[in-house]
C-alpha cells in the first residue's frame, strides 16, 4: 500500500524472528505453514511475514498466491481452523504479506493433520515451533474447566521436592510418585499451574515447573 510508513515494519524485521514473529521467503508447503499457525495460536499469537528471508532481507512475493496457501493451510490442515487477518505492505516495489494470528485460548489446542493422518499441536519457543506434546495439550483443555485441588501424599511430595530444587519436570515427578501413582503426575502439575501455585516454563526440550514467586535457576546442559 503506497504511502505507508515502512519504519515500524523495518524495525520489526531488524529485531529478528522470535516468539511472536516469523519470516518466510515464500510458502512452499501448506502443511508446514500450518505448524507455524498452530504454534502462534497455541502460544501468545504472532505475525508471519511472507516475502522476508531468514536473514531479514526483503525479497517480496505475490500476495494473492501466498494468501491462497495460508487459507489452504488453515482450512485443510488445521483443526479447529484458527482466525487470522492479513495486511499487504509495500517496500521499494516489493510486497510483503503479513499474517496476524491472535492467541486463541478459548479454542486451543489447535492441531495440524500430519502426513500419516495423525494430529499434532505445536507451540512457539523462541524463534522455533515444536510439537507441544500430551502435557500441554491436556493443560490447554483443562484451562477451560474449574479446578478442584486436593493436598494429599502426591501433592505433598511435589511441594517437598520444590523446597529443595529450583524446578521439576513431568518425568521427574512421575519417578518420584512411583509406578502406582505415576499417572497422577500430569494431572497434578496441570492443576497446580492453573490455580497459580506453579509456573510453567516452555523450553525447546520440554516443559518445567517451579513455584510462583521463587527464582528459577537452570543449569546449562
Amino acid at each position: 500500500m503506497r504511502g505507508w510508513d515502512t519504519s515500524p515494519l523495518l524495525a520489526r524485521i531488524a529485531a529478528g524472528e522470535g516468539t511472536q514473529l516469523d519470516f518466510k521467503q515464500r510458502i512452499d508447503s501448506a502443511r508446514k505453514i500450518a505448524r507455524t499457525l498452530s504454534a502462534f495460536a497455541n502460544t501468545e499469537g504472532g505475525s508471519l511475514l511472507i516475502g522476508v528471508k531468514d536473514n531479514g532481507r526483503i525479497c517480496g512475493i505475490d500476495p494473492e498466491q501466498e494468501y491462497y496457501m495460508i487459507e489452504l493451510a488453515a482450512s485443510r490442515y488445521m483443526r479447529p481452523m484458527p482466525s487470522f487477518s492479513v495486511q499487504v505492505h509495500l517496500w521499494e516495489e516489493r510486497q510483503i504479506l503479513e499474517v496476524v494470528v491472535p492467541v486463541q485460548r478459548e479454542l486451543r489446542p489447535f492441531f495440524v493433520r500430519e502426513e500419516d493422518d495423525s494430529f499434532r499441536a505445536y507451540v512457539r519457543v523462541g524463534d522455533q515451533s515444536r510439537v507441544a506434546g500430551p502435557l500441554l495439550e491436556a493443560l490447554w483443555r483443562e484451562e477451560k474447566n474449574p479446578q478442584h485441588v486436593f493436598f494429599r501424599r502426591e501433592e505433598s511430595r511435589l511441594m517437598e521436592y520444590l523446597k529443595k530444587h529450583s524446578f521439576i519436570d513431568e518425568p521427574t515427578y512421575r519417578r518420584l510418585l512411583g509406578r502406582g501413582a505415576a499417572w497422577k503426575a500430569q494431572r497434578i502439575l496441570i492443576k497446580y499451574t492453573l490455580i497459580g501455585l506453579l509456573r510453567m516454563e516452555i523450553l525447546p526440550e520440554g516443559e518445567i515447573f517451579h513455584r510462583v514467586g521463587e527464582e528459577l535457576t537452570i543449569q546449562p546442559r
